[in-house]
């Protein structure tokens, strides 16, 4: 069986797994989407358009850190207190293609969301967002680059519910400390230089060059750097499932 042949078997096998819970997954991805585009509305009430575009734009992002950095590591977790990753890992299959599969099945989970997202926040704040094709790298970087992190917490902690705490502490530093949803410069010197290291930053910039013309963006910068922490996410990941065989 080809390696090509094993990934696309992992992909189908782990979507027909979750059919059941594909609907709430969405519904919750929603959710979200409405409470920080409509919640932070309200608390900024005169918003302005680059304000609003920046919200907009940030909560898409947040889309893909919520699959990367909190659906994953508990899908995998899960999955490891199940037993299912023991089973995998003793199948004749390479740990790289069941490693891409999960991220690969997050990744097109997250996809609804973000367009729901887009088209909400344009409607609701009357923006004027246009699309060119290199969304869709930036959209499977920004997941991929990471799963590193995702996979780290769910191989890495000793229960489930010390994975589940972890998520949620990373997923509130992204909200409030790093230059998803607010430009870079509010935030403190500290934070603006530990955004350099953090994927989110590049995903987020990276997401506003490809359907903004917000200044300071840099689409070519973004795009190498997600790189990189993609590549770095995959090695990572795969010295820990190996281990873990």
């Amino acid at each position: 069986m080809t390696w090509l042949r094993q990934y696309g078997d992992l992909v189908s096998m782990q979507l027909r797994a979750l059919r059941a819970e594909v609907w709430f997954i969405a519904v919750l991805q929603v959710a979200l989407t409405l409470g920080l585009v409509v919640g932070f509305g309200y608390l900024i009430p005169d918003i302005s358009k680059a304000t609003a575009t920046f919200l907009v734009t940030g909560t898409a992002t947040q889309s893909f850190v919520t699959v990367g950095l909190v659906m994953l590591p508990q899908m995998l977790a899960q999955a490891r207190e199940a037993g299912r990753i023991d089973y995998y890992l003793t199948l004749p299959i390479s740990r790289e293609a069941y490693l891409l599969a999960q991220v690969t099945v997050v990744a097109l989970l997250a996809l609804p969301a973000v367009a729901f997202c887009l088209l909400f926040g344009m409607w609701r704040y009357d923006l004027g967002l246009h699309f060119e094709p290199a969304f869709f790298a930036v959209a499977l970087l920004s997941v991929f680059s990471m799963a590193g992190v995702g996979v780290a917490l769910a191989v890495y902690s000793p229960h489930q519910q010390v994975t589940n705490a972890l998520t949620q502490l990373t997923i509130f530093y992204v909200l409030f400390f790093a230059p998803v949803l607010m430009p870079k410069e509010q935030l403190p010197e500290f934070l603006q230089f530990t955004a350099n290291f953090a994927p989110p930053t590049y995903a987020a910039d990276g997401v506003r060059a490809t359907l903004t013309d917000l200044p300071g963006t840099d689409l070519t910068r973004s795009l190498l750097a997600m790189t990189v922490f993609a590549a770095g996410s995959l090695v990572l990941s795969s010295i820990a499932m190996r281990r873990r065989g």
